[in-house]
Formats: structure tokens, C-alpha cells, sequence
């Protein structure tokens, strides 16, 4: 009788959770219409979210009592979409601030590149793609001085180790700066 009344309690009680949640789905997309892949839809106030695949689709299941969800995507502004009595949510998410410039010194001071006083390298979009190369690490390659690209295996997908002057990361031991 035990077992019985048990069984029972949690069957009523996923049907409670079941009933308490519903599913929103829906489309992230640029301003030009074209589907946003990896952006992130998450329920405003909980870590309950979701990532959109490569047809900028979703699916959230959203508690009750949660009123609107947030979309972020790099290099586009966030924006929050509320639910009301919707289940389905389409997104078109404006583009942000684009970075034009980054400058990298030591113990992560920022200052322009004309008060620095020593030279910096500048690679642009057309350095990289001149030569048509088939991954970024490989337009990386004479670019930098004292910038040295290996790959660390030969496959599909192969990993590529970036090292900026010296064997030595950042850390202070002999593993990759940056590995790709």
C-alpha cells in the first residue's frame, strides 16, 4: 500500500511540473533576415535557456511565473521579447558595436596605439583573406613578428598551437599561448 501511495505522488507531482511549464519556440534572426547560429535565448531571472541551431531556431521551456526571455548574440545588441500568452517568439536582433581596433600590451594596460612607445602589428580582414587560406591560424602566418603557428596534429579539424615570442605562455610554463 506503501509503494502504492508513493507511485502515486510522484505521478501526480511530475504532471504538476509538467502542467507548470510550457514550450516556446521561435527564430533568431539578423536584420537581414538570416538566421542567427548560437544564439542564446535564456529566461530572464533563471538559468533555464537555450542556443539556436543553424537555422536560427529554439526551444525554451519556460517556468510559470517567468514573463519574457533574453536573446544575446556577439556583436549584436541584446534584447528581451516578452512572453504574454505567445509560444511562438520570432527574434530579429540589430547589430551592436563592431570592434575596429585592439591593442594588446602587458598586465593588460589599454592605451592608444599612438602612445605606445614601441611598435605594434596591425593585421586587417584583407591581410588575412589575400591569400586565401583556409583557416584564420594559417593567415596568421608572417604577419606577426615573433608570432609563430604550428599545428599540433595532422587530421580533420587539426588543432593549432600560436606561441607570440618565445616558448614561454603567459602563465610562466612551457604550454601554448594559444591553442585553436
Amino acid at each position: 500500500m506503501k509503494r502504492l501511495s508513493l507511485l502515486f505522488a510522484l505521478l501526480i507531482l511530475s504532471a504538476v511540473t509538467t502542467v507548470a511549464q510550457r514550450l516556446i519556440t521561435g527564430k533568431v534572426k539578423d536584420g537581414k533576415g538570416e538566421p542567427l547560429i548560437g544564439a542564446s535565448v535564456q529566461v530572464k531571472g533563471t538559468a533555464l535557456g537555450s542556443v539556436t541551431d543553424v537555422d536560427g531556431m529554439y526551444k525554451v521551456d519556460v517556468p510559470a511565473g517567468s514573463n519574457s526571455l533574453v536573446v544575446s548574440y556577439t556583436g549584436y545588441t541584446t534584447q528581451e521579447a516578452e512572453i504574454g500568452n505567445l509560444t511562438q517568439i520570432d527574434i530579429v536582433l540589430e547589430e551592436g558595436v563592431v570592434i575596429q581596433e585592439v591593442v594588446v600590451t602587458a598586465l593588460g594596460i589599454q592605451k592608444q596605439p599612438r602612445q605606445l612607445g614601441y611598435s605594434i602589428a596591425t593585421v586587417k580582414n584583407d591581410d588575412l583573406t589575400q591569400s586565401k587560406v583556409t583557416s584564420l591560424q594559417n593567415g596568421l602566418v608572417g604577419k606577426v613578428s615573433g608570432l609563430q603557428v604550428s599545428t599540433t596534429n595532422n587530421g580533420i579539424d587539426a588543432n593549432t598551437r600560436i606561441t607570440l615570442r618565445g616558448v614561454r605562455s603567459l602563465l610562466g610554463n612551457n604550454q601554448a599561448l594559444l591553442v585553436i
